[in-house]
């Protein structure tokens, strides 16, 4: 699994987005800069210290995911810093806000990525078969997922690490 390198000049939304994702995909995420290889540490940068520091990490080979809320010119120097180790996924903009699923769609589908069958899935919520394959299907329309399986994915996590 490679490691990510990412900064964020968003808001903490885009930020609990991102590290969501990354969870997902089995990173271990960690608060602060933690000199550590195997994991993603998640901090804030406000000056050249905390740069400074987030680039150490980057050093000791662990991924970073920076809450960019520096100047301009410390944000600029700490990605080309970065992109001397990996490329850099530099988000300046706010994620797409995802679909509209219902709160229902939702639990169903958080159900069946955790690998339950629709069935099962339908019992835990007390619908009837019928219902949760109409659920199904119209999460499956807002996603814009042609299978199940798309749906599944496109549920858990569109965004990039």
């Amino acid at each position: 699994m490679s490691r990510p390198l990412v900064v964020i000049e968003g808001s903490e939304r885009a930020l609990d987005r991102c590290v969501r994702a990354l969870e997902r995909q089995g990173h271990e995420v960690v608060r602060g800069w933690r000199q550590e290889a195997s994991i993603v540490c998640v901090g804030e940068v406000v000056d050249a210290a905390d740069a400074a520091a987030a680039l150490l990490t980057a050093v000791a080979g662990a991924g970073l995911v920076v809450h960019a809320r520096a100047d301009r010119a410390v944000i600029d120097r700490l990605v080309d810093d970065l992109r001397r180790f990996a490329p850099v996924d530099h988000r300046t903009t706010e994620p797409e806000p995802g679909p509209a699923l219902t709160p229902d769609e939702r639990r169903l589908l958080d159900r069946l990525a955790g690998g339950w069958t629709l069935g099962e899935a339908a019992a835990d919520l007390n619908l009837s078969r019928r219902t949760a394959d109409r659920r199904l299907a119209s999460a499956r329309e807002k996603l814009g997922a042609a299978t199940t399986a798309e749906a599944i994915v496109r549920h858990a996590g569109p965004e990039r690490p």
